[in-house]
């Protein structure tokens, strides 16, 4: 199943996903944005995979860093030292509203430039939960080619992702119409 959060379509309904790269005009899953990350926090939880669809180009997707953050702070309004710990230690992230994240999408700051392979999740020392990430740019990263996507930048830069339909919980597969 592709499911996807957007507010310019009716939730728990399908609709043709308005991206480039979808030239064959699949439909997909809209749920609300809570859903949206239930769902895939549940699928990885329960042993499933998730074939990810997100944009890389933000300017705190840092590969290299093996991680891929949304930052509370602009980085244009973040010290030499805030910057400098960005990866390093954990810090306060933007909290990611279907409002934000709608707009991101309409005015092509999120875009379906990449597709990855979500493998599991992690908690740093906070208790702060990221996707484990494969990534198919090779193993030339401290993470020996996987990167943690943190739950915001999940929620903010995904377009759409695949999984498998018994990874959907019960209660949102019912109100999707899946059986």
């Amino acid at each position: 199943m592709v499911i996807s959060s957007f507010t310019h379509h009716p939730f728990y309904n399908q609709f043709v996903l308005e991206v480039p790269d979808n030239w064959n005009w699949e439909s997909v899953y809209n749920v609300p944005l809570a859903d949206f990350t239930k769902i895939a926090e549940t699928a990885v939880t329960n042993g499933y995979s998730i074939a990810w669809a997100a944009d890389v180009s933000e300017k705190t997707f840092a590969y290299r860093d093996g991680l891929a953050i949304i930052p509370e702070k602009e980085l244009a309004d973040m010290s030499q030292q805030e910057r400098a710990s960005l990866y390093t230690q954990p810090g306060k992230e933007k909290v990611i509203t279907r409002e934000l994240r709608q707009e991101a999408f309409d005015n092509f700051e999120t875009q379906d430039d990449h597709g990855m392979h979500i493998t599991g999740i992690y908690k740093d020392q906070n208790g702060t939960k990221y996707f484990k990430v494969k990534n198919s740019w090779g193993t030339e990263n401290p993470c020996g080619g996987y990167f943690y996507a943190s739950m915001p930048y999940f929620a903010y830069k995904t377009t759409c992702y695949m999984v498998n339909k018994k990874a959907i919980p019960a209660d949102i597969a019912k109100k999707m119409g899946i059986k």
